[in-house]
């Protein structure tokens, strides 16, 4: 069936006070990780295919997001890029809806309208937008997750768990102005952001994937039969990243201001990620040579396509 520019299998499925939760590549997928995440949910879970774009090139620059070409059984199959929708049933009384959506490039406001619409034909209860951006958190310290929730009851568990009220303002996604439609419908809306080392730069961050599926497993008390492999797979990573981190002088002095700022907002004491050890609280700054090092990641991050 039809709804808005989306084709849906039918029937629809009878879902029980479904929760959205999405992820939007490519600018807030960073490592990946709101990726990695919802695949872990879906595969929890046993999800099904709910539905994609009608048409994906009326919204997306298709030399930009480049179709995909793939050999089965001899023959040549081209997928162009598409924005999915899958559902799940989860566990006590919800069920998931679970949007991997690609940021579009053209007729934004037809996608947020038709996205509204959807959550309003299937009676969405919540919707949650997840993923990963770089920030200031050190790879020797617990993962920062900033974020925030419209009910009350929810704001509350994020913050006794950590999650830091984003403050941000600047350039964002079209696609923001969904959670802004949905509130003027009544339904409650949620993000967790997880933020990154800004040196790591991992094609797959499973440190932030574990980080993720941690706050998810707290609010839905669901548990996730691969977060034990994710988080030994998550550990060896950042042991690598601390091994490389020692031989680069201009990292060791990114990591260690990172690590003052960190602890003097925080009030935590410096960890070694391989051999606790204890530091002083001084109030950061970052040199003029950190601050190019960042600047310089960021522009080879903005080059790649």
């Amino acid at each position: 069936m039809k709804l808005g520019i989306f084709d849906l299998v039918e029937p629809l499925p009878e879902l029980r006070n479904p929760h959205i939760i999405t992820i939007l590549q490519p600018w807030i997928d960073v490592g990946s990780v709101g990726t990695l995440t919802l695949g872990t949910i879906e595969n929890q879970f046993d999800s099904q295919e709910l539905g994609k774009l009608a048409r994906p090139s009326n919204y997306y620059d298709l030399t930009r997001y480049r179709p995909m070409l793939y050999r089965e059984g001899g023959k040549r199959i081209v997928e162009p890029p598409n924005s999915t929708i899958n559902y799940a049933k989860g566990p006590g009384d919800v069920d998931f809806l679970l949007l991997h959506m690609m940021e579009p490039h053209n007729n934004g406001e037809d996608l947020v309208d038709s996205l509204v619409d959807l959550a309003l034909k299937l009676e969405v209860k919540r919707y949650c937008q997840i993923g990963a951006m770089y920030g200031s958190a050190p790879h020797t310290r617990p993962l920062i997750v900033s974020g925030q929730a419209s009910e009350d009851l929810v704001q509350e568990k994020l913050f006794k768990a950590g999650v830091k009220s984003s403050t941000y303002e600047g350039p964002t996604s079209i696609l923001a102005l969904v959670t802004q439609e949905l509130e003027k419908n009544n339904i409650d809306t949620m993000s967790m952001m997880v933020q990154l080392p800004p040196y790591a730069r991992l094609d797959e961050d499973h440190r932030g994937q574990q980080t993720l599926l941690q706050f998810i497993t707290d609010i839905y008390d669901v548990s996730f039969d691969e977060l034990s492999s994710i988080q030994e797979e998550g550990d060896r990573q950042y042991q690598e990243i601390d091994r490389m981190a020692k031989i680069e002088p201009r990292v060791q002095s990114l990591v260690k201001q990172l690590e003052e700022a960190y602890d003097a907002e925080r009030g935590s004491q410096p960890i070694d990620i391989e051999n606790e050890t204890t530091g002083t609280e001084e109030e950061p700054t970052l040199s003029p040579d950190v601050e190019q090092f960042l600047r310089e990641l960021e522009k080879n991050s903005d080059d790649q396509p």
